[in-house]
């Protein structure tokens, strides 16, 4: 009979624990936006991610040139990563200058913010992947992101980030 108590106990807190999980969001099911948009003859594709590692053994990320990365555990504290996957005529650019600001339109604070925009690619798989852009701290809420690639029209976003 004690057996049987302790199994069903058991089988209680099992249970309870899988439920719980099911009911807690985990950060790697964190919140992708993709969205894209024309900045004069570029293709721009806008990606908002979680936040991801420029640094150590296991780095999503290689900066190649541009803005120094927000760091995981820099001082910024980024919770996003927000990056322009840039073409024309098909082909990724690799050298383009690229301007990334946005604004909250959550806020009265609706001042339009610069990303610090570093060109990267993903760790491993080399220049195809450029991309530009940061990780940063974006509160829940609407955006407008402006895009602007070579000096061209801005290609313009509108986005929601929901956690």
């Amino acid at each position: 009979m004690r057996n049987t108590s302790y199994l069903r106990v058991s089988l209680l807190m099992a249970l309870s624990f899988a439920f719980a999980s099911l009911l807690v969001p985990r950060a790697d099911a964190a919140q992708n936006i993709s969205k894209t948009a024309m900045a004069g003859p570029y293709s721009v594709t806008l990606k908002v991610l979680p936040a991801e590692s420029f640094s150590g053994p296991k780095a999503a990320m290689v900066r190649d040139n541009g803005s120094e990365p927000n760091l995981l555990n820099g001082p910024v504290h980024p919770n996003h990563h927000m990056v322009a996957f840039v073409s024309k005529s098909g082909k990724p650019m690799e050298n383009a200058k690229v301007a990334i600001r946005y604004r909250s339109l959550s806020s009265k604070m609706n001042k339009w913010m610069t990303l610090p925009v570093a060109r990267m690619h993903v760790a491993g798989k080399g220049p195809a992947t450029t991309h530009y852009g940061n990780n940063l701290m974006l509160a829940p809420g609407n955006y407008q992101v402006r895009v602007t690639v070579d000096g061209s029209k801005p290609a313009m976003f509108r986005i929601t980030v929901a956690s």
